[in-house]
């Protein structure tokens, strides 16, 4: 197929999750979290084994639609279950350790990636389906379900649950906790169209590439660089003026992604990590900012679900547009274009804070934040 036709199919996989992920929370609230975890790594399993079949447009096709099934109940669901097991007190915690193992996960994939893609590709298909099997001999060894993860309010990391809200109270929590929640709303899509827009490209010229080593440790260096920097800069972010810190981060994201497709070389690593810093940057300077001016209780909930509804959003458009991009600008340039929506929230963020009067500075509190991946969830 063209490239821009895989890209559309990858985009049509994303909206479905979009449109159907409400759906897939009311389920998985009803059914249980294990069960529908069982269901889905079956499912996961079989997109995996769809793959070791001859590669043809039947095949692929077929894996992304099951794995569409699989990803409305599979993040969700790890969630849900790993919250309703933990208490209260460390249910943080336990979602930071599987932020860790999911970016150490992820490094460590992106390493044997470019070896993987240069073979069959009934190879990656078995080894998918490996990992998913010994995943669902875990589920399946785990403990049942005995609470549900809402009844405690454990609801910041389950956007399924907080998509629900009704539309008032949305615009209403946005509005009181502006402008970190605007910001954050629009960094959150700008940054998903920029990943969105890598990991479709960089995979195809790793395919056609003989220094595809290189680019196969750059794409784990997004994850490498949270799990070396990631205390650091939440440290960071208790200390300074978040306003500048906001202002850095995101000028520092957007030079770093419009120059990172200019050198698919040792400089894609260093310009990936100087990219990643600037995003992490700001991105946790605003949730410590709208921590501070957080008045009702609910309020950073609705707003985690907002950001989620922008992280899909922004997969959506991003990897429909890198299938087109690629086709006709090339890879440089389709990266470039790409970051041009972090410029513009550079230039909003800019325009907003002259109007922001009313800030909580020195607050030394760095709260949790959802984990945002930066790749596809």
């Amino acid at each position: 197929m063209p490239i821009w036709v895989v890209g559309i199919l990858m985009g049509v996989q994303s909206v479905l999750q979009l449109i159907f992920d409400v759906p897939a929370g009311y389920i998985l609230d009803r059914y249980g979290y294990r069960r529908l975890l069982k269901i889905t790594t079956v499912c996961f399993m079989f997109s995996a084994l769809a793959l070791t079949f001859s590669f043809n447009t039947y095949s692929y096709v077929l894996s992304l639609f099951l794995s569409v099934f699989g990803w409305l109940f599979f993040g969700p669901g790890i969630n849900a279950y790993a919250l309703s097991h933990a208490p209260k007190e460390s249910a943080g915690r336990f979602l930071s350790l599987r932020d860790i193992f999911t970016s150490v996960g992820t490094v460590i994939a992106t390493i044997i990636f470019p070896f993987i893609i240069l073979a069959k590709p009934q190879l990656m298909g078995i080894l998918v389906f490996l990992s998913l099997f010994i995943s669902l001999i875990f589920i399946i060894l785990s403990p049942k379900d005995h609470i549900k993860a809402t009844a405690e309010k454990k609801v910041q990391t389950q956007h399924y649950f907080i998509r629900r809200t009704a539309l008032l109270r949305v615009i209403r929590a946005i509005d009181n906790l502006n402008p970190a929640s605007s910001t954050l709303a629009l960094l959150r899509t700008a940054a998903s169209i920029f990943y969105a827009t890598v990991w479709f490209i960089v995979p195809l010229i790793i395919a056609h590439q003989a220094q595809s080593g290189i680019l196969g440790v750059g794409l784990g260096i997004f994850d490498l660089t949270i799990v070396v920097l990631g205390f650091t800069l939440g440290r960071l972010a208790d200390l300074m003026d978040k306003r500048l810190l906001v202002f850095l981060g995101l000028l520092i994201f957007a030079v770093g992604g419009m120059s990172l497709g200019f050198n698919f070389g040792w400089i894609f690593i260093l310009i990936g990590m100087l990219a990643t810093i600037g995003n992490e940057m700001a991105d946790v300077s605003l949730w410590t900012w709208i921590h501070s001016l957080n008045k009702e209780q609910d309020g950073e909930g609705i707003i985690s679900g907002v950001i989620n509804l922008c992280d899909d959003l922004g997969w959506s458009i991003g990897t429909i547009y890198a299938g087109f991009a690629f086709y006709y600008f090339g890879a440089s340039w389709a990266i470039l274009i790409s970051a041009a929506p972090i410029l513009l929230t550079w230039i909003i963020y800019h325009l907003l804070i002259k109007d922001s009067v009313n800030f909580l500075d020195n607050i030394k509190l760095y709260p949790t934040k959802p984990h945002f991946f930066r790749y596809k969830k």
